[in-house]
C-alpha cells in the first residue's frame, strides 16, 4: 500500500517445478482444512462462537484478556517488525456495531474471531497487533501437524509496539496449523476519529440518520480486530455483521446469506454472511453499515454498484460515477491483461470521511464530493475529479490490493502508479478532459517544488526507518506524485510495448503476493531483453534506482556552442559549494529547429553530444520534450534568447507542453539562482499570442508565486499592470467565440475551461470588462435565484467577483443561500465565493462562524481558512484567527486538516518577520513528531525569499518599467 521474492538457493528448472507443485498442493490442502474447520467453529445463523467444537482439544484452563500492560522485559515483542515464525492463513471475522451509545455516550462495538495460522519456526510466543481493544482468548486448537496444544500462561499488551503477546508453555510446532479463537470490544469512532470502524450523523431529507464505516489504512485495522497488522501478512477473510434489520451491511465480498438472531434482551437482528475473499491484507478489509440506497449496472459478470443517502440517489447524483466505472474498469483490465479478480464492485459515498477515497477491494469508500455529481449542475473541473480519483481506486485494486508493498518504505508502488492511471485512463473515457497532458504539469510541477527543498526524501527509503509512527507521513507528494512521474518517464524510454508487457508479467506472477520495487524492474529488463528495438545503456535497475533511492532531481543544462550537456542537483536555493550526489541515468528528448531528433542518455556528470551544437545564430534546440522526464532544463544565454526568438514569431513550433515548461523552468531557476531574472521575465513576452490555457495556467501559478514575495510593495500594482497587458487579448478571444454570452457555451466543455479561466484571471487582475460582466450576471441572480442560474462552469467566478464587487447586501444574500443548500456542490461554490468579499468585518464575521458547525459544515472549516487566506485582505485576519482559535481546531477537528492551512499561509506570507511568528507558533503548538520538517522547510523558504529581494527587486522593476513602456 510484502517478503522478497527472491530465491536464496539454486535448484534446476525440472527441480523447480516439482517443489513448486508438491508446496501448492500442500498450502491448498492446509488452507483447505484451516477454513473448513474456522467455518465449523463459527457455525451459521444463530450459532455464535463460543460453541463446543466437533472434536475436543485440549483448551485453556481459563480465558485471559489483554486488558494490561506489563513492564517489559527484552523480546521479540520489541521489533516494529512481526516475526516470521507465524503466517496467517484466515479470518473468520464477527463484527456487531451498536449504533446507540453507552451510558457514557460512547458507541461501541464487539466482535469474535477465528485467526487461522501457520507455524514456520518454532516459537513459544504469539504476537498479534492490537490498538484500543479490550480482548479476550479463550482458545487455541490444533488444526494440522501436531498433537497438543500449548497452554497459555499469559496475556498481556507491549510496551513499546501495538502487540497482543501470548506467552505459551510449549512452542508452536513447524508446518502446524492451529486456531486461536478470541472476543473483543472496542469504541466506534466520532468526528475526528475516523478510522478504524467510525460513526457518522447525517440528515437526509429532514431525518437524522447514521452509517458505520471504516478506515483500516494504514495501521488501523488492528483497532477493531486483533490480527497481523501488516501488508505482507495476506490472508483470506470470511465476514458476517450483525445488524440492525433496516440496515444494509457491506463488505469486501458478496453477501451470501442473511438470517436472524435474537439478543439476551429478545431484540431481532440481522446477520450478513458474506463470501471468502481472496487472499489480502488487513489494510484493505472493509466494512460498511447503512441506510443508504444505491444504482446499478453489470459491466460483464462484475455487478457494479454506487451506494449514497437515498436523497443523492433519487436526484441522480449517482449516476455520473456509475457510468464511468465500468469503462474504466475494462480499460485497466485490457491495459494490463489481467481480470478484476471479484464479481461485484461497490462504490459508497460518505457525507464526511477522513480521506478523498480509500480503495478496499470490491468496497471503495469516497467522500461524497468525490464521487456524487448533479447533472443539473454540470461542471466538467467536478467530472474530472471524480473521474481521476474514481481511476485512482480502481488503479488501486491491481497495485495495492492484488500485489502489495512489502512494507510501507515501498508504499510508492501502490500510490505512485495509482496515481500514474489516475491521468491515463480517465482520457479514453473522457477525451476532452485532456487529464494526460495537463499531468506533467497539475503534479509533476508541484512536485518539483517539494522535491527541491533540502528536507525532501528519496521515493523508496529502508525499511528500519519506517517504523509505525512514520507510516502515515509516508503518504505525501513525494509518494503520490513523484512516484507518478518517475512512471511516466519509465513508460516513455520504455515504449508503450516495452512498459505495458513488463506490467502486465509483474501483475501476473506476483498476484496475491507482496514485491519491492526490484520486482517491477527485473519484469520490465524481462521485457526489454524480450525485444531487440529498444537499446537502454544501463539494466532497468541501475537507471531507475537512480531516481528512487536518492532525494531531489537533476538541472540539465545545455551548452549549444559546445554541446556539452552536464547535470547536477537541483535545490530551492543554489549551494555555494555543490554537494555530492549520484548521478542520474536522463533521457533526454529534443528537437532541434522543430525537428524531433533520436533520443539521447546522460549517464555521467557531463557529456559532449555534437549533434547539440547551434551551427547558426537560427538554430534553437530544446530539451526534454513534452516534459516526459523529471528534470529541469537549463541553456546558455543564447538559446534561451533563440528560443525566445521562436516563440514571438511563431509559437505553435514548439510543443504546447514545452511553452508551459519554458515558463516554469526559466522562473523556477531565477528562484534557486540558477537564472538571471531578466531572462525569465522574457520568457512571457509572447503570451499575447498565447490562447492554450495549460500554457496560461503555468504561467499565472508561477507568477502568483513570485507576487506572493512581491505583496505589499509597489512593484505588485506594476506587475499586475504587465499582466493585464499581456493577458486582456485572450479574455477579448474568448469572450468573442461565445459572443459575450456565457450562456452559449452547454456542450463544448472545453470551451467552458477556457472561458471559466479568462474570467476568473480577467476580473482577479481588474479588468473592467470583465468585472461588469460579473456583477451583471451576480445581480440578475439576486433579482430571480430560480430563473437566471450562473452556468455552473462560470459559477465561482461571477458569485466572488459579483461578490468582491459589492458590499453587505450581496455577501448577505451568498451567505442566506448557501445556509438554504443542502448539497454538496453549491455549498462550495459559495464557501469559496463569500471569501472574496473586500469588506475585512465580513471577512472577520465569516471566520467567527467557521467555529459554529451548524452553520459551516466541519468538513468544510479547513477549506474556509485557506480561501480567506487567499484574499490579501483576509491573509492577516485569518492567521490572528488561527491562532487565538487552536485549541478548539485541535479538539474539534484534530488538526489533521490544518496543516494544509498552515502550508498555505507559509507560501503567502513574503516579510521575514511573518515566517518567523509561523515557525514559533509551530514550535509551541505542535508535538516534535508532527512538524515533520516543516520548520526546516519554512526556513528555508525564508532564506530565498530574502535572497530574492535583494537580488531580484530593482531588476524586475526595471525590466516591468521598460516594458510597460514598450508595449504601452
Amino acid at each position: 500500500m510484502g517478503p522478497k521474492c527472491k530465491s536464496g538457493f539454486y535448484v534446476s528448472k525440472i527441480a523447480a517445478v516439482l517443489v513448486t507443485v508438491l508446496f501448492a498442493a500442500l498450502l491448498i490442502s492446509f488452507t483447505v482444512l484451516a477454513a473448513l474447520y474456522a467455518i465449523s467453529r463459527m457455525g451459521h445463523g444463530n450459532a455464535t462462537m463460543h460453541e463446543e467444537p466437533t472434536q475436543v482439544p485440549i483448551p485453556f484452563s481459563s480465558t485471559f484478556a489483554a486488558t494490561t500492560q506489563k513492564p517489559s522485559r527484552p523480546g521479540i515483542w520489541d521489533h516494529y517488525r512481526l516475526p516470521q515464525t507465524l503466517v496467517p492463513i484466515n479470518y473468520q471475522l464477527e463484527l456487531w456495531p451498536r449504533l446507540d451509545p453507552d451510558y457514557d455516550g460512547t458507541y461501541r462495538f464487539t466482535g469474535e474471531a477465528n485467526i487461522t495460522f501457520q507455524c514456520k519456526g518454532e516459537t513459544d510466543i504469539i504476537l498479534l497487533h492490537i490498538s484500543h481493544l479490550n480482548v479476550t482468548v479463550s482458545q487455541l486448537e490444533i488444526v494440522s501437524g501436531g498433537t497438543e496444544v500449548p497452554l497459555v500462561l499469559d496475556v498481556w499488551k507491549a510496551e513499546v509496539n501495538p502487540y497482543m503477546v501470548l506467552e505459551l508453555n510449549t512452542t508452536l510446532k513447524k508446518d502446524s496449523v492451529y486456531v486461536l479463537r478470541c472476543v473483543f470490544t472496542g469504541a466506534i469512532g466520532e468526528k475526528r476519529h475516523m478510522y478504524g470502524l467510525f460513526i457518522i450523523h447525517y440528515t437526509d431529507e429532514g431525518q437524522n440518520m447514521s452509517v458505520v464505516a471504516s478506515q483500516m489504512e494504514p495501521t488501523y485495522a488492528r483497532s477493531v480486530f486483533p490480527c497481523f497488522d501488516e501488508p505482507a501478512m495476506k490472508a483470506t477473510f470470511d465476514v458476517r455483521i450483525v445488524h440492525l434489520y433496516n440496515y444494509v451491511a457491506l463488505s469486501n465480498m458478496p453477501a451470501v446469506d442473511v438470517t436472524i438472531r435474537e439478543d439476551e434482551n429478545g431484540h431481532k437482528w440481522n446477520v450478513t454472511t458474506f463470501s471468502t475473499t481472496p487472499k489480502m491484507s488487513t489494510y484493505i478489509t472493509a466494512f460498511v453499515v447503512c441506510e443508504f440506497d444505491y444504482v446499478s449496472k453489470f459491466e460483464g459478470s462484475n455487478e457494479i454498484r454506487v451506494w449514497a443517502r437515498k436523497s443523492s440517489i433519487e436526484n441522480g447524483e449517482a449516476d455520473y460515477a456509475l457510468n464511468v466505472t465500468g469503462p474504466i474498469l475494462t480499460h485497466l483490465e485490457h491495459f494490463f491483461n489481467v481480470s478484476y479478480p471479484l464479481s461485484k464492485t461497490d462504490l459508497v459515498a460518505l457525507p464526511d470521511f477522513i480521506a478523498n477515497a480509500m480503495e478496499n477491494w470490491g468496497l471503495m469508500i469516497y467522500r461524497e464530493d468525490y464521487l456524487l455529481h448533479n447533472q443539473m449542475k454540470d461542471s466538467l473541473d467536478q467530472r474530472a475529479v471524480i473521474c481521476t480519483v474514481i481511476a485512482h481506486e480502481l488503479g488501486h485494486q491491481w497495485f495495492g490490493n492484488l500485489v502489495t508493498m512489502n512494507w510501507w518504505n515501498h508504499l510508492w508502488l501502490n500510490e505512485g502508479l495509482a496515481t500514474f492511471f489516475e491521468y491515463l485512463v480517465p482520457h479514453y473515457v473522457e477525451p476532452q478532459m485532456k487529464l494526460n497532458e495537463l499531468h506533467a504539469f497539475a503534479d509533476m510541477q508541484e512536485m518539483f517544488s517539494t522535491d527541491s527543498f533540502l528536507m525532501s526524501q528519496p521515493l523508496t527509503v529502508k525499511e528500519e526507518e519506517i517504523r509505525s509512527h512514520q507510516i502515515l507521513p509516508m503518504f505525501n507528494l513525494v509518494t503520490y506524485n513523484k512516484g507518478a512521474s518517475i512512471v511516466r518517464m519509465a513508460a516513455s524510454f520504455l515504449t508503450k510495448k516495452v512498459f505495458q508487457k513488463g506490467l502486465s508479467s509483474y501483475l501476473q506472477n506476483f498476484s496475491y503476493m507482496t514485491v519491492e520495487q526490484d520486482n517491477l524492474w527485473n519484469h520490465w529488463q524481462k521485457s526489454v531483453d524480450s525485444q531487440n528495438e529498444l537499446q537502454l545503456p544501463a539494466p532497468v535497475k541501475d537507471i531507475m534506482d537512480s531516481w528512487t533511492l536518492q532525494m531531489g532531481y537533476p538541472l540539465i543544462t545545455l551548452n549549444t556552442s559546445s554541446g556539452t550537456i552536464t547535470q547536477e542537483k537541483c535545490f530551492l536555493t543554489k549551494p555555494d559549494n555543490q554537494t555530492s550526489h549520484g548521478n542520474w541515468f536522463v533521457p533526454i528528448n529534443w528537437i532541434k529547429n522543430g525537428s524531433v531528433q533520436p533520443m539521447k542518455w546522460l549517464e555521467g556528470n557531463n557529456s559532449l553530444f555534437p549533434e547539440m551544437q547551434a551551427t547558426s545564430d537560427q538554430d534553437w534546440i530544446l530539451l526534454n520534450v513534452n516534459v516526459s522526464g523529471y528534470y529541469r532544463v537549463n541553456y546558455d544565454h543564447s538559446n534561451w534568447e533563440r528560443v525566445q526568438n521562436q516563440l514571438m514569431k511563431d509559437p505553435n513550433a514548439i510543443p504546447v507542453k514545452n511553452r508551459a515548461q519554458i515558463i516554469d523552468d526559466a522562473f523556477k531557476l531565477v528562484l534557486s539562482g540558477y537564472l538571471d531574472v531578466e531572462t525569465a521575465l522574457s520568457t512571457t513576452k509572447y503570451l499575447s499570442k498565447e490562447t492554450e490555457f495549460m500554457v496560461w495556467s503555468t504561467a499565472l501559478d508561477i507568477i502568483d508565486l513570485h507576487l506572493n514575495f512581491l505583496s505589499n510593495t509597489h512593484l505588485y500594482g506594476l506587475f499586475k499592470q504587465y499582466l493585464l497587458r499581456i493577458f486582456s487579448p485572450l479574455y477579448k478571444y474568448y469572450m468573442d467565440l461565445i459572443g459575450g454570452d456565457v450562456y452559449k457555451v452547454k456542450d463544448d466543455a472545453f470551451m467552458q475551461v477556457s472561458v471559466h479561466r479568462s474570467v476568473k484571471t480577467a476580473c482577479w487582475l481588474g479588468l473592467k470588462e470583465c468585472l461588469q460582466l460579473a456583477a451583471s450576471l451576480y445581480g440578475r441572480w439576486m433579482s430571480n435565484s430560480t430563473e437566471n442560474k450562473i452556468p455552473s462552469y462560470v459559477r465561482y467566478d461571477i458569485y466572488c467577483y459579483g461578490i468582491a464587487s459589492g458590499g453587505v447586501k450581496e455577501w448577505e444574500f451568498a451567505w442566506e443561500m448557501f445556509q438554504s443548500q443542502n448539497g454538496t456542490e453549491q455549498d462550495q461554490y459559495l464557501l469559496f465565493a463569500l471569501s472574496c468579499s473586500r469588506e475585512p468585518w465580513l471577512l472577520n464575521r465569516y471566520l467567527q462562524y467557521s467555529l459554529d458547525s451548524s452553520l459551516v459544515q466541519r468538513r468544510y472549516t479547513g477549506s474556509l481558512l485557506n480561501y480567506v487566506i487567499e484574499n490579501d485582505i483576509g491573509q492577516s485576519l485569518a492567521w490572528g484567527f488561527i491562532q487565538e482559535n487552536w485549541k478548539h481546531f485541535q479538539t474539534e477537528h484534530g488538526g489533521h486538516q490544518f496543516t494544509s492551512v498552515l502550508g498555505d499561509l507559509a507560501e503567502r506570507f513574503s516579510s521575514e518577520f511573518q515566517l518567523d511568528q509561523l515557525v514559533k507558533f509551530i514550535t509551541s503548538t505542535m508535538d516534535e513528531h508532527k512538524q515533520h520538517g516543516a520548520i526546516e522547510h519554512i526556513e528555508e523558504m525564508k532564506k530565498s525569499r530574502i535572497c530574492f529581494k535583494t537580488k531580484y527587486y530593482s531588476r524586475i522593476y526595471n525590466w516591468l518599467k521598460e516594458n510597460l513602456r514598450n508595449t504601452g
